[in-house]
């Protein structure tokens, strides 16, 4: 019997397997954060989607659940982000919370950054409750978690040393003091902690210039933020956060997670949250990173993709398995394919291949009616429809009413409308030159047909034929089988003909699909080499 119910829980997905794990008599919050040092990229998306994927299914095994996400927006502006203007440079080392947006509308720096990251992950279906680690420092609210750290900061220097063999000098205190004369927090370093106020000093950084300010200040109220391993330690306590992953650099022997988990039990005395290490979302086989500029921008994909279909991405991976993406070539075009392959599955169209199929499909879906119902209806092709668009004659909804084999509702002609918008952006911004169709003029299909051989133009002529009286894709593909077996001509000559005298090269999209949206004359005109 145990045996079974192992094998069972093996057969759950990722997530509600770990549902089942957690206590039922207790509250359970999922914990994220990130610190909005500047434009965030898609690759972060990842870290919210896998927590709200968490979250949902707590909520959807039965138990009482809140989803936390932190902007540690009281960090130090430690690096400077490309593209931003030279003049920012002078805030180098002070708290995100307390520089100017580079833009009119936010209240600050990091408020710019992160309100365009929560309109995107709120886009993707996921509201967590937003923290801001500035106003809870301000508030007092870390203020016991201050002391405990201060009172026990030889304890702490200890488990440094000795996890991650970090050694720190002389009295020193795990915390950084905003400097009262210059307002860094960056490279202050604080000791001597007498039971009210530390003294410190405003040093210089390998990323800022330091005052050299010395001063005695009390630590509490937002005047100081622990070293940001204690803090992950202490934010835990605080918000009481019992699941929270962390991508895979975190998890290192010795790393910042192990620190942390110390700190956590022996002098918070909080158990460490149920882990969920996930690996990086990639870009071309590296991984992104904002300040370099390496990546794709969460505004790009946002306005290249549904949210749905974004979402999607983060959704069918395992937190362990990593994801490389890159919105060119014919990445788009499959992305859309699996979608559509996975809603096909979860409506029973087509045989499952693998057990999470339905479960993913559900948790791609962005609102709670559509996750608990997702919506069955035609989804058209995307990698036909961004060939379509390109050809100025086609009427596109009447091609797939066609295709679907009746009118398109309502729900569907949102769904078409969607997938064009999106196909649009992606051939103006992304598209291989490959994809890109212009349909061969004229005179250059009537030069290419005189140089095909009498086999090849006779096999063409009888498939053009064939066309003019048969509409079914089954019973033309049924006729090309047949003509290419017996005319001597290949499967894959008989395609690159008709690309040649269509899109003038030896490959396009799916021909089928393709010459059955153009106008029937137009394509047997073309084959039979007189238009």
């Amino acid at each position: 019997m145990e045996n079974a119910e192992k094998t069972t829980e093996d057969k759950m997905f990722w997530a509600d397997r770990i549902a089942s794990e957690l206590d039922a008599g207790k509250k359970q919050v999922v914990g994220d954060a990130k610190t909005p040092s500047g434009r965030i990229h898609v690759g972060s998306l990842r870290g919210v989607v896998i927590h709200d994927i968490l979250f949902k299914a707590i909520k959807d095994a039965g138990k009482n659940v809140e989803f936390v996400y932190r902007f540690d927006d009281f960090d130090p502006m430690d690096g400077f982000p490309k593209g931003l203007d030279e003049s920012f440079k002078r805030y180098m080392g002070m708290p995100l919370c307390d520089i100017p947006s580079p833009e009119k509308g936010a209240e600050s720096f990091a408020r710019f950054y992160a309100d365009e990251f929560i309109e995107v992950f709120e886009h993707l279906g996921c509201k967590p409750r937003v923290h801001w680690s500035s106003e809870y420092y301000r508030a007092g609210k870390m203020n016991d978690l201050i002391r405990t750290a201060l009172e026990r900061a030889v304890e702490i220097k200890e488990i440094n040393e000795r996890v991650s063999g970090t050694k720190k000098k002389g009295d020193w205190l795990p915390i950084n003091v905003v400097c009262e004369k210059c307002g860094q927090i960056g490279g202050t370093v604080a000791s001597d902690f007498d039971g009210e106020t530390v003294s410190y000093e405003c040093k210089d950084t390998k990323y800022s210039k330091g005052c050299g300010h010395k001063g005695r200040i009390s630590p509490l109220n937002g005047r100081a933020k622990l070293t940001w391993k204690v803090d992950w330690a202490a934010i835990w306590k605080s918000l009481g956060v019992t699941v929270e992953g962390a991508g895979k650099d975190h998890y290192a022997a010795g790393g910042s997670h192990a620190v942390a988990t110390e700190i956590s039990t022996k002098i918070f005395n909080y158990p460490t949250p149920y882990d969920v290490p996930y690996e990086h979302f990639l870009f071309g086989g590296k991984k992104m990173s904002s300040s370099k500029g390496l990546g794709v921008s969460l505004k790009e994909m946002d306005e290249l993709l549904p949210p749905e279909i974004l979402r999607f991405i983060m959704t069918r991976y395992k937190p362990r398995t990593a994801i490389d993406f890159s919105p060119d070539g014919d990445t788009i075009i499959k992305l859309y394919s699996d979608y559509d392959s996975f809603a096909e599955a979860s409506f029973g169209r087509r045989e499952s291949r693998d057990p999470d199929e339905k479960r993913i499909f559900e948790l791609s879906q962005t609102t709670e009616d559509n996750r608990l119902t997702p919506k069955d209806y035609y989804r058209p092709n995307f990698g036909l429809l961004a060939y379509l668009i390109q050809v100025p004659y086609i009427k596109v909804e009447e091609v797939m009413a066609k295709r679907k084999g009746c009118a398109l509702s309502p729900m569907e002609k949102i769904e078409l409308d969607k997938r064009i918008a999106s196909a649009r952006l992606w051939l103006e911004r992304y598209a291989d030159d490959e994809q890109k169709l212009v349909i061969v003029p004229h005179a250059e299909a009537v030069k290419a047909f005189a140089g095909f051989t009498a086999k090849q133009e006779s096999v063409l002529h009888e498939f053009a034929s064939f066309l003019e009286q048969h509409d079914a894709e089954e019973e033309q593909w049924n006729k090309i089988r047949e003509l290419t077996a017996t005319g001597g001509v290949s499967l894959k000559e008989f395609f690159e003909l008709c690309y040649t005298l269509l899109v003038g090269r030896k490959k396009g999209p799916k021909l089928l699909p393709f010459i059955n949206a153009l106008e029937k004359s137009f394509v047997v005109g073309r084959l039979k080499g007189v238009h």
